[in-house]
């Protein structure tokens, strides 16, 4: 194995873990209730709070990797995940596992951005998508992997025991990033950070793609959040519900998977992208009027898979090895921002127009806009 796919599988292997822990919340849910009396509210906060520090994070993480190096703060991300998930287990009440979500999710930033540039200096120019789509699909493949053991865990031994074991994973992590991954031959070294290190086309090409990749995680947080609610309204066991949404996240890790390896295989990466966002947009609102309610989901997920390498990889291909760290942090604060606030602006407008159905209506839209910011970021960085 090359020195450059070796990293990706040791950043991908890691990576997994912040899944892992971002639902270790979602999984032992029913317990929590039971055993510390916490409501819904409680519990959607406890999910949500584990991604708010990208917001103010993402932006001096990149720059605190730009400064101290890139391995230092991936290692520094993980240890702060390991600490946040010993807090967790030795919470007794809300504030206490308020503080650990906090900061095992500011490890998650710290070590999301890092990583992201990191993979960047080993791909960029020569299957930046591939490896990108690789390094996305970690988070949906972590997430499934606490669905399937973590409340099992729970219910066997207790609450801390599931959230200790996301401790132990985040250790474990830390563990094989400080003993095998090493820089990128021409990687940037550490110097002090700077935002005017940034051009003002850098400051463009990110504006504009970094909406694409919020917008395009938007469209996917509000298929998943409001689907089976919708799918109960129609009659549907709330089980059978639950179990068809978590076929689109199925579904999509594959092709995001397949993506990846047809485009480095076939190449018009902007092409596949842009198709496949039409052909999601397109078929999800038959999710509201079809029949066969398993088979939209499933092309659903099969199609909205082949844009996720190519919008995060979008920065690799136009930022430079000084500028990538702070541009990167700069990418992910706009995305935790649009991730932040768009899904319940969402629900809002669903609530105020007594309509459901038009989270699926916007989901749809979002698709297309996403399209024509790939097409728009494509244009931008064709060499002139």
């Amino acid at each position: 194995m090359t020195d450059r796919w070796k990293a990706l599988w040791v950043l991908s292997a890691a990576r997994v873990a912040m899944g892992f822990q971002f639902q270790a919340v979602g999984s032992t849910a029913p317990l929590l209730r039971g055993e510390l009396g916490l409501g819904l509210a409680e519990i959607g906060w406890l999910v949500g709070i584990y991604l708010l520090p990208g917001i103010v994070l993402a932006l001096p993480g990149g720059m605190l990797s730009a400064r101290f190096g890139d391995r230092r703060i991936a290692i520094a991300g993980m240890a702060l995940m390991v600490v946040g998930g010993v807090v967790s287990a030795l919470a007794d009440g809300l504030p206490m596992l308020e503080a650990g979500r906090l900061i095992g999710g500011m490890g998650g930033v710290l070590f999301n951005v890092t990583a992201s540039k990191m993979i960047a200096d080993w791909f960029a120019g020569r299957e930046i998508e591939l490896a990108m789509s690789i390094f996305v699909s970690t988070w949906p493949i972590g997430i499934g992997i606490g669905l399937l053991t973590l409340g099992s865990v729970a219910a066997a031994t207790s609450v801390p025991m599931a959230f200790g074991l996301t401790a132990v994973f985040a250790a474990a992590s830390l563990l094989l990033i400080a003993a095998l991954y090493r820089p990128a031959p021409g990687a940037a070294t550490a110097a002090p950070p700077r935002l005017s290190v940034l051009s003002r086309r850098e400051w463009r090409l990110l504006a504009v793609s970094s909406a694409g990749w919020s917008l395009y995680n938007v469209a996917f947080a509000l298929l998943v959040a409001f689907l089976p609610t919708l799918l109960a309204l129609r009659g549907m066991d709330v089980s059978e519900a639950g179990a068809i949404t978590a076929v689109l996240s199925v579904t999509l890790i594959v092709s995001i998977q397949a993506s990846g390896w047809l485009i480095a295989r076939i190449g018009h990466p902007t092409r596949v992208a842009v198709i496949g966002l039409l052909a999601w947009g397109s078929v999800l609102p038959a999710l509201l009027h079809g029949e066969s309610i398993l088979l939209w989901v499933t092309l659903a997920g099969l199609a909205g898979g082949t844009a996720a390498g190519v919008l995060v990889a979008a920065p690799a291909r136009f930022l430079s090895p000084a500028s990538r760290s702070v541009g990167l942090g700069v990418f992910y604060t706009l995305f935790y921002v649009g991730m932040a606030l768009l899904p319940r602006a969402v629900g809002w407008a669903a609530d105020a127009a007594g309509d459901p159905g038009l989270v699926v209506w916007v989901a749809a839209a979002l698709c297309v806009i996403t399209a024509a910011l790939v097409l728009l970021t494509a244009a931008l960085t064709r060499p002139r």
